[in-house]
């Protein structure tokens, strides 16, 4: 298998132990209510890549910093991320989080919203384990509050589609939403730890585009899966997208490029959130013909080439040749 395939894999398991760890610091297992922290860390408990926290400490040390004291921005970093992922899921409707029923499938929404609440708290909480001068806390939580509004408003900008019923959506548009709601917050994992680590003003600015960037790319390679994953695997339902009437970079291409007939049908089975194999095959097949699919790989990986590029403000080590493997593992993989 390819580097970006096991060994990336491994490292990433290796890592996720650590954050773990650090996030129980905040948000000890047997925290009461149950109602609250026993959903939370049923759902940290599920698994997932832990790549957010990985980048943030990974650039600490490509820049020569001591990867433990950022270790609680990691942290709050992947309570933020899991937050989002709570009430995206109820936003969305989506049925598989993992695997496993969505939390508002199997706890009610009500309970799953203020669980999602209660991690924006406990973001803020972990941010408290910095061991640094205060001036430097805030600047932190400056960067962190910029990435969290970013994110809001890249999610705010792809609801208000579905609400206005929009399809007539540019590439331009589409990737200014993606780079807020997905490449905020990896950027923002990147520029926290080149900041803690000590690096320059341009390797700060870098390593922010870089995980901007890769962000955007990681998002594409997301919706592809939701197409063409394996459903054991990939541990969402596949074609879930096409059930929620997403407007991916897949979608807009095919509406703007497809036969009038195929166009046609495509926003039909978009419009009417429809949920069987059939009609399901029959959109995957359109994005295909229309070479929608393979067209959104090639700009993933042009994305991921770009960002690897900004890698060159790093000096040559261990951590700069993981950051490149992890870009590469981002839109090649399977899950």
């Amino acid at each position: 298998m390819a580097a970006y395939g096991t060994g990336m894999y491994e490292y990433l398991a290796k890592m996720a132990p650590i954050v773990e760890k650090e996030i129980e610091k905040t948000m000890p297992k047997n925290k009461k209510p149950a109602e609250v922290y026993g959903l939370l860390w049923e759902m940290l408990e599920r698994g997932g890549k832990r790549f957010r926290p990985a980048l943030c400490l990974l650039c600490c040390e490509a820049v020569g910093g001591k990867p433990r004291k950022v270790l609680p921005a990691a942290a709050a970093i992947e309570l933020f991320h899991t937050l989002t992922l709570i009430h995206d899921d109820i936003e969305d409707s989506s049925l598989l989080r993992r695997g496993e029923p969505c939390l508002h499938i199997k706890y009610g929404i009500p309970l799953a919203i203020n669980a999602g609440d209660g991690l924006f708290m406990m973001t803020w909480s972990a941010l408290l384990g910095l061991k640094m001068p205060p001036k430097k806390i805030l600047e932190i939580q400056k960067m962190l509050m910029e990435a969290f509004s970013r994110l809001m408003e890249g999610q705010g900008l792809e609801l208000s589609w579905h609400r206005n019923e929009n399809w007539n959506i540019s590439e331009r548009k589409y990737t200014q939403m993606v780079s807020g709601k997905t490449g905020a917050l990896i950027g923002a994992a990147c520029k926290v730890g080149a900041y803690v680590g000590g690096g320059s003003r341009r390797q700060i600015k870098r390593l922010d585009d870089f995980g901007n960037n890769i962000g955007v790319a990681f998002q594409i390679q997301d919706d592809i899966l939701n197409l063409t994953g394996e459903e054991e695997k990939y541990k969402k339902e596949i074609g879930g997208d096409i059930t929620e009437g997403k407007r991916t970079l897949m979608v807009i291409h095919a509406l703007k490029k497809g036969r009038a007939g195929e166009r046609k049908r495509l926003r039909e089975i978009l419009e009417k959130h429809a949920h069987g194999r059939k009609e399901l095959d029959t959109a995957i097949s359109i994005m295909r013909r229309c070479g929608s699919i393979e067209r959104a790989q090639r700009y993933a990986k042009r994305l991921a080439k770009k960002a690897k590029k900004d890698l060159g403000v790093l000096k040559k080590s261990q951590a700069k040749d993981k950051l490149v493997e992890l870009a590469d593992f981002l839109v090649e993989r399977e899950v």
